[in-house]
């Protein structure tokens, strides 16, 4: 299994703490069937955690490979980032080629502030899609307008958009707000990928074997691998899903 959506790398954003967390995690993502991860450290972020494609990132992210080399886990990671769409320099950032795609790919995940309406929401989607970037949208069942309004979400994957969701949402641990919104995105088929969005190694931890029961409930063996494998394989390659 592949996941697209974690945040591993230590010491650059709210995800692992220190070296042994993020080694622990690693191995917890092998344990679980995870043979390829995305290292998705929270980006522009201003103030604390920018993570843009710079040196610095380069640096972490290299730092992190050869760790796991050193302790002989054999984990695929691969680069990204969860850039946080906002505002007031979005342009900015998509203009000067600062964000970090999925694998070097025309896949951007992008999260934004859970209180954006859903005008703003569409015109910042808008705007990394002008810039010829695919969004993948972090999370979408976690916005209070997307949870007021599920036929948002809908409307984005008719347009191409890929949504993305949460398996602490599934499993009911970021609110029952969110767990409804993404059972229902589930049921009718309109989620292309669920991450774990990891963070550490118990409230927020990688892996998907604990979810697997749930996903049966709502999805076809085919549909869970497109979800899991499939739809994440397709992004990573650069391909249409």
């Amino acid at each position: 299994m592949i996941d697209l959506h974690c945040h591993i790398i230590p010491w650059v954003d709210d995800g692992a703490e220190s070296a042994h967390t993020a080694c622990r995690m690693a191995e917890i993502c092998l344990q679980n069937g995870v043979d390829t991860i995305v290292a998705t450290p929270h980006s522009n972020l201003v103030g604390s955690r920018l993570n843009y494609r710079d040196r610095l990132f380069t640096e972490y992210f290299s730092m992190f490979r050869a760790l796991l080399r050193q302790h002989d886990i054999p984990l695929r990671v691969l680069p990204g980032s969860e850039v946080f769409a906002h505002s007031s320099n979005l342009r900015e950032l998509l203009q000067e080629d600062k964000v970090i795609p999925l694998n070097h790919s025309r896949y951007l995940l992008v999260e934004f502030n859970f209180h954006t309406s859903p005008e703003m929401l569409n015109r910042l989607l808008r705007m990394v899609r002008a810039y010829g970037y695919i969004p993948v949208i972090a999370h979408p069942e976690r916005y209070y307008a997307v949870q007021e309004a599920p036929g948002l979400a809908l409307q984005w994957y008719d347009q191409g958009y890929v949504i993305q969701l949460n398996k602490g949402s599934l499993m009911g641990r970021l609110g029952q707000s969110a767990c409804e919104t993404a059972q229902y995105l589930l049921s009718t088929q309109a989620a292309h990928v669920v991450a774990s969005d990891a963070h550490d190694t118990r409230g927020r931890a990688p892996g998907f074997r604990s979810l697997l029961p749930l996903l049966r409930d709502f999805c076809s063996p085919e549909y869970i691998r497109d979800l899991l494998e499939g739809n994440p394989f397709r992004i990573l390659t650069d391909q249409n899903l």
